[in-house]
């Protein structure tokens, strides 16, 4: 097998502080880290339509495809796909991988590439087949406030809170799973309010980890093009501005006792083995009937309706601005914030 030089990918529920330790990374003048790629999850299953990828006709299908994915048309460099075919190390789905990210890094004069693409969280062990050595970096956020910032993000789903802190589970759990075949060597953990309250300690642990020194770059990773590339797209506007705390903690001030008790009877067990505080009192279970209406309403089984949710909650807001409805009028958010 190739040597692709110790990859680094960064994996966790989404709205967890990813896209800010992509950037803190790649604002190190070893390390690229580009724009998610999402190629695990929207080739690698597929691999097998390729037939025998030693054929070069074959391989240059998967690499076509892999530059005709959204998330790499959207790069800020252009590939050519005979030359990738010619240049690649071997004729596999890692070595195509490998090979567009360290151009990335060429570019940019970097040694050594990493990758963040939340849904790599149920990849690891297929990563580890591509990537004997590479290094995982779990960042964890309280699963509460994960499921406050994904339900008021634009562009993304689910739209409450319920269905939130589900998907927080499914994808810390995949990464809990996985994280048993690994050891200390390629597996590290790092929590998403530690980071921001003690940025220096913990982004110093963190290059202990992956063998790189500390740059104090890392700490302005505000300053960089990327992140203000980044912070311009709706969304992630948080992405070009130092590190705070002010995003930790926000089901405490957002969310009355019964919602947070709702949300903990998903999660509370993981949140405290995490070290994460929850009610004293384990919460009983939701209704069954709620609880699959706020499940069910979160599940995409039509982009019209999934646009219209969105256009839907856009309204709500705009009446909430204008005085039509307040917070108090209603009784829960667990069904969303606005």
């Amino acid at each position: 097998m190739a040597d692709f030089s110790r990859p680094i990918f960064i994996v966790s529920a989404p709205r967890s502080g990813s896209t800010l330790l992509r950037l803190i990374l790649d604002a190190h003048p070893r390390l690229a880290v580009p724009a998610p790629t999402w190629l695990f999850e929207l080739v690698y299953p597929y691999l097998f339509s390729y037939g025998d990828l030693s054929g070069r006709d074959n391989f240059k299908a998967l690499v076509e495809d892999i530059l005709e994915t959204p998330p790499m048309k959207n790069w800020p460099i252009q590939f050519d796909a005979d030359e990738l075919v010619d240049a690649s190390l071997e004729r596999t789905f890692g070595a195509i991988v490998d090979l567009v990210h360290r151009r990335y890094g060429e570019v940019l004069g970097k040694k050594r590439w990493g990758e963040k693409s939340p849904r790599d969280c149920f990849w690891m062990d297929e990563v580890r087949e591509a990537y004997a050595d590479a290094q995982f970096i779990h960042i964890i956020r309280d699963g509460r406030d994960e499921a406050i910032d994904i339900v008021e993000s634009p562009g993304l789903m689910p739209f409450n809170l319920y269905s939130g802190v589900h998907l927080w589970k499914l994808f810390v759990g995949a990464v809990l799973e996985s994280s048993t075949r690994l050891d200390k060597t390629n597996y590290y953990e790092i929590h998403y309010e530690k980071m921001c309250a003690d940025p220096e300690t913990e982004i110093r642990k963190l290059c202990d980890y992956l063998g790189e020194d500390f740059d104090g770059s890392m700490l302005r990773h505000h300053e960089t093009k990327e992140a203000s590339a980044w912070g311009d797209k709706p969304g992630h506007e948080k992405a070009a501005r130092p590190i705070t705390t002010d995003y930790c903690e926000m089901h405490q001030k957002q969310l009355s006792d019964a919602d947070r008790n709702i949300l903990d009877g998903v999660i509370g067990d993981m949140l405290i083995d995490f070290g994460y505080p929850v009610a004293g009192d384990k919460a009983p279970p939701l209704d069954l009937r709620l609880a699959a209406q706020l499940i069910e309403t979160d599940t995409v089984s039509s982009l019209r309706n999934a646009a219209y949710k969105k256009h839907h909650q856009q309204q709500r807001r705009n009446r909430r601005d204008a005085g039509v409805w307040s917070d108090d009028e209603r009784g829960s958010q667990i069904w969303g914030l606005s």
